[in-house]
């Protein structure tokens, strides 16, 4: 469990985790120089039971809120920290906006500095405490007093926290490895060291990772988890990752360390909700510039909603994001003003991986189930979402991801793509319009070539392929030797099969000089004797040689009959076929390459001879 503190500065939150910690807080110079904290500080907790806390110490003062979210992403349970001789501050209520919108589960207010007040004016702050935090979303336990200077009250909060810690459910192991960074420094014989809360998944030594958004890839050296060594990371701890393979300067406070497979995607757009703080100064309009803060990283960006989002209110928008970002669906996120720079509000996010263009804004994309979700989520994606996607996209695990989608009853798995069923049966329709408009217009051609459909749907091959095999299991479609075809369509020419016999009594009157596709329109003042012949060669009674020029099977049978008789003397030499059969190179040179490509002769050292093994 991680534990993080929030509230006003010099109220006492970094003495606090040294009286439950026992660690002296504020580990740099500047910070003990100043007496104020400025970064993140970390330590552990033994809560007794072999239960072991993290403890992330945050800075209080308004010019350091981006730090204080920082450390408040992946927090568990919250301190809310007031000091009593002072009560509820400006940068208490901002952190406690901080912590409602990250969806921080639970928190425990705790009244510091308890031994500078009467009793009257404890129970006073306690009660305004008490009612300031009534209403909100976080579930508070009862506020606690604790004096960090006499000891009084820390045992009770120890206990308290310990309450909590037993009662959280353990995040699961079998998610996607993702750790936000928040310190990353350079050990000897080590290398490169990261710390983050691991907000899910487990990784291992040796295992491959990445860096994002940079995308440096390196691999696990070491682990440590509350200052131990170990083999396997868990989630929703405090964890420390040595990495060869990624220089130290590379990595900056913002980046994500993630496993090397796992759908993970940089972004420079999210889909979101927002829900915008009554004490916003102004509305969300369209291109209102913002910080953005999620996870550990600040990125500035633009919002743009579907309509302006007034103070108070919720609405959907997208994000375009001056730099990418690593996020997953469901994600939760605090927005700031760009200048003057103040907390205004939150959101949670829709859709990671967003379209860029023409993205549909499904009603279904704001629900609660992951089902829902799921089907918004494909809607808007027409051709399919990757298996390998879908945990990211949903925010959940990829087993349960997977399971979901086998569950869902409009949803269709072709190949590594999850598509809607409506698509398919759309694709099917329009495969068969396509097939029924080619054979109007070509009624001589024995079907449409198979890549001319595929282009022709623009759907994913995995889509096309899965609707094609269907058609043809169903009857409705045959496919033969990359031509497609409506089930008992029978190709013919107008005029019939007399049209295709007067074209191919011409080639059989013409021998081994046949005339040209043209010179055969030209003869029967046809424009569709290309067609015919296609339909001819289909049923075997013509061949094309040239792209242009068919030859009748007997003529073909007469030149391979000759090819014989003069091979089986020796060298086939072209002059001697020429004189023998009595054609000139036009039509010997195509017939002799023809020969070649169908194996009855073999060209070699400039000698073409009857196919037969060649020499060593």
């Amino acid at each position: 469990m991680i534990i993080g503190t929030a509230g006003h500065i010099d109220h006492g939150k970094s003495a606090l985790v040294t009286a439950l910690t026992g660690h002296a807080m504020d580990r740099l110079a500047e910070e003990r120089r100043r007496g104020i904290t400025i970064d993140l500080n970390f330590a552990s907790l033994d809560l007794g039971a072999g239960l072991t806390a993290g403890v992330v110490d945050v800075p209080g003062h308004e010019d350091f809120v981006r730090t204080m979210v920082a450390g408040a992403s992946g927090v568990d349970l919250a301190l809310l920290v007031v000091a009593a001789d002072e009560g509820i501050m400006p940068q208490t209520l901002e952190h406690l906006s901080v912590l409602e919108h990250l969806g921080v589960p639970s928190g425990i207010p705790v009244l510091t500095k308890c031994d500078l007040v009467d009793r009257d004016w404890l129970d006073l702050v306690t009660l305004e405490l008490t009612e300031r935090l009534a209403g909100s979303p976080v579930e508070f336990r009862s506020p606690l007093s604790v004096s960090a200077k006499t000891g009084e009250g820390v045992e009770v909060l120890r206990r308290a926290i310990a309450e909590v810690a037993h009662g959280t459910a353990p995040r699961t192991s079998g998610d996607l490895f993702r750790l936000p960074v928040d310190r990353a420094f350079s050990v000897a014989g080590v290398g490169t060291v990261v710390t983050g809360t691991a907000w899910s998944g487990r990784t291992a030594v040796g295992d491959e990772v990445v860096l994002l958004p940079l995308g440096a890839r390196g691999r696990v050296r070491s682990i440590e988890m509350h200052g131990r060594a170990v083999e396997r990371s868990e989630p929703g701890r405090r964890t420390a990752v040595g990495i060869a393979g990624i220089a130290r300067d590379v990595v900056a406070r913002g980046s994500v360390l993630v496993a090397a497979r796992g759908g993970w995607e940089p972004t420079a757009a999210l889909d979101v909700e927002l829900s915008l703080d009554p004490g916003a100064p102004r509305p969300l309009v369209d291109r209102t510039r913002l910080r953005v803060h999620l996870g550990t990283a600040e990125i500035i960006g633009r919002v743009r909603p579907r309509a302006p989002i007034e103070p108070g209110g919720r609405g959907i928008a997208r994000l375009a994001l001056e730099v990418p970002t690593v996020a997953r669906g469901g994600d939760r996120f605090v927005i700031r003003s760009f200048s003057p720079v103040g907390t205004i509000g939150g959101g949670v996010v829709l859709d990671p991986i967003p379209p860029l263009r023409r993205a549909r804004w499904p009603a279904r994309l704001t629900a609660a189930e992951a089902g829902d979700r799921l089907m918004a989520l494909v809607e808007r994606r027409p051709g399919g979402v990757p298996d390998s996607k879908l945990s990211v996209l949903l925010g959940i695990p990829p087993g349960q991801a997977h399971t979901l989608a086998t569950a869902a009853p409009g949803l269709r798995q072709v190949g590594e793509l999850w598509v809607a069923a409506t698509l398919l049966e759309e694709l099917g329709s329009r495969a068969l319009d396509l097939l029924r408009r080619f054979h109007r217009e070509n009624p001589l051609e024995r079907g449409m070539p198979l890549e001319t459909l595929r282009r022709s749907l623009r759907a994913p091959d995995p889509a096309v392929e899965d609707v094609m095999a269907e058609l043809v299991r169903q009857g409705r479609m045959r496919r033969v030797e990359g031509v497609v075809a409506l089930a008992g369509f029978t190709p013919r020419a107008a005029g019939g099969d007399a049209a295709v016999d007067e074209v191919v009594a011409l080639l059989e009157a013409a021998g081994l000089t046949p005339p040209s596709v043209a010179e055969l329109e030209r003869q029967t003042r046809r424009g569709d004797v290309a067609a015919i012949l296609r339909l001819a060669a289909a049923t075997g009674r013509v061949e094309a040689v040239e792209r242009d020029r068919y030859y009748t099977r007997a003529a073909l049978d007469r030149f391979v009959a000759a090819l014989g008789e003069r091979g089986s003397q020796g060298a086939i030499v072209p002059s001697e076929l020429r004189q023998r059969l009595g054609i000139s190179r036009k039509y010997l040179i195509p017939l002799l390459e023809w020969a070649d490509l169908k194996g009855f002769t073999s060209w070699y050292d400039g000698v073409r001879r009857l196919r037969a093994p060649r020499p060593a």
